[in-house]
């Protein structure tokens, strides 16, 4: 990575590590309008995230400026010393969540800390669920998942989720024709993926086939739901039944808490949403829009819905 680059991710990382403000990303580009492109680059390869308009570092960040950049240092040290903790409880108490506020206790590390290192730590592949609020000051849990177990340090689980092709520099343009440079930057994303989804869907999406790989990623995901369930419907009746707040068969979260109901809320929207607005216009037309890079956002999307049915709890429930 070349020095402006390097210039750039410190700069958000030192601004990001200030809880008392957020880094607005709008105020940010503009003030290095000169840079948008490279921004670009560093937003495509998995560097920064902007959402709601602000900017956040990824791990890869982290992980790029440990030489350079104290802060990083000092993060990743704590994630180092989290990572063991969470690998040693999973060892003892397999498939388990643990409550943040135990969590903080175990590590000795004070609850802010352990909500600001989360934040990162949960983009890795080592986690087999989550409370949707990790600020919940009460009940916000984290569960290791068994992967955790493959690795000596926390290190190597970001080594791997480093993009094998990912070159970021000042020269690179993203707008126009260039677009085509996003495929440099996907990298193996593999490990994302759920194992149907794998299973059904990357043999088409490497072959070219993006349409019939997203179709098919989403299909899988409700091959899931009727599996898990032995309810026979489809689309938006199968999923009211499957997560109805009255006689649910897949419990998301603990719906006795307003939390819980929100989550089992949200995403019964979220599988409505993504039955209305990718299965049906992808099966009713040939037609589509999709690049390398969305077909696999899609089929890590379809990964994130696959994995929260295989941790939800069933309940088993006599077929109307």
């Amino acid at each position: 990575m070349d020095e402006l680059s390097k210039s750039l991710l410190k700069e958000i990382l030192k601004l990001s590590m200030d809880k008392s403000k957020v880094l607005n990303a709008v105020r940010f580009r503009a003030d290095r309008h000169e840079h948008l492109d490279l921004l670009d680059s560093l937003e495509l390869g998995g560097y920064i995230e902007k959402r709601d308009d602000n900017y956040f570092p990824r791990l890869l960040t982290i992980l790029e400026l440990l030489d350079s950049a104290t802060e990083a240092k000092r993060l990743l040290k704590k994630y180092e010393h989290i990572f063991h903790v969470l690998q040693k409880f999973y060892k003892e108490h397999p498939g388990e969540k643990i409550n943040l506020n135990k969590l903080s206790e175990i590590s000795d590390l004070p609850r802010k800390d352990i909500n600001i290192c989360l934040e990162y730590m949960v983009e890795a592949p080592i986690f087999g669920g989550r409370s949707t609020n990790l600020n919940d000051e009460k009940d916000a849990t984290v569960t290791p998942g068994e992967r955790i177990l493959r690795f000596k340090n926390f290190r190597d689980v970001i080594e791997i989720m480093r993009p094998r092709n990912s070159k970021i520099s000042s020269e690179m343009k993203i707008n126009g024709s260039s677009i085509d440079q996003e495929e440099d930057h996907i990298g193996d994303f593999q490990f994302l993926l759920h194992t149907e989804i794998k299973k059904h869907a990357l043999k088409l999406y490497n072959n070219g086939h993006l349409r019939d790989a997203v179709l098919t990623s989403i299909i899988a995901v409700f091959d899931i739901i009727r599996e898990k369930t032995g309810l026979e419907n489809d689309g938006d009746r199968l999923i009211g039944k499957a997560f109805s707040l009255e006689k649910p068969y897949l419990i998301l979260s603990e719906i006795d808490s307003e939390s819980g109901k929100n989550d089992q809320k949200g995403f019964m929207q979220i599988y409505r949403g993504s039955f209305q607005g990718i299965r049906n216009p992808k099966a009713h037309s040939l037609a589509h829009d999709l690049t390398k890079l969305k077909a696999a956002q899609y089929l890590v999307f379809a990964s994130l819905l696959a994995r929260r049915i295989d941790e939800a709890t069933v309940i088993k429930r006599e077929q109307n």
